[in-house]
């Protein structure tokens, strides 16, 4: 059996295939892009609760995602019918455009409990998680840029993930991670995430 560490790296070095084999037209998916922007964000940074928000995601996390959508690997109600209409054209030139907008960098609007993200930062210190989303919690190649994420769809993610509701990319690499996560441990997690460039740059 893989050991944890292994599957993670794994991920890491995976081959991007049709979902990121080349560079996308920033401009093309800028104009693609406003049909996301109600849900999404004008700049990609989202406003509303469960709704992630996309500025400085990766190019290749993003292009995954999309292909899943697309595929109905990963389904959902509302992405499905409007994913389905796009190109693989539009999918690369949607990831270059949100991966060249400015991350979300704001400061947590109130102070968030310090032991509630200690423990969120243990967690992720015993997981191993910068081995994929870096140091800086910001993703490389098809690892997801984490830091500053909505908390509240941090929690859908590893819940999703932990269910196995959500695919992995490539190997079941989130999937494993979540899969021993109690709520308690989760609600953590997305706390320290959540508020990670704020308080620990």
């Amino acid at each position: 059996m893989k050991t944890f560490l292994s599957v993670m790296a794994a991920v890491v070095l995976l081959p991007v295939a049709h979902a990121g084999a080349a560079s996308g037209d920033i401009e093309a998916g800028r104009e693609r892009a406003k049909i996301c922007g109600g849900c999404h964000g004008a700049n990609g940074i989202s406003a509303s609760p469960g709704i992630p928000s996309l500025a400085g995601q990766r190019d290749q996390f993003l292009q995954w995602q999309l292909v899943f959508f697309r595929s109905g690997r990963r389904p959902n109600l509302l992405m499905g019918p409007i994913i389905a209409q796009l190109s693989d054209a539009d999918i690369r030139n949607l990831g270059a455009y949100y991966a060249s907008l400015p991350a979300n960098t704001a400061p947590a609007e109130t102070k968030p409990d310090e032991a509630v993200r200690a423990k969120g930062r243990q967690i992720v210190a015993d997981h191993h998680c910068a081995n994929c989303h870096t140091d800086s919690l910001r993703g490389e190649r098809a690892a997801a840029s984490i830091a500053d994420q909505r908390e509240d769809y941090l929690i859908k993610a590893l819940t999703d993930y932990r269910s196995g509701a959500r695919p992995s990319v490539g190997v079941a690499a989130m999937t494993e991670a979540a899969s021993g996560l109690n709520d308690e441990e989760i609600a953590a997690i997305a706390k320290y995430v959540a508020t990670f460039q704020a308080a620990d740059k």
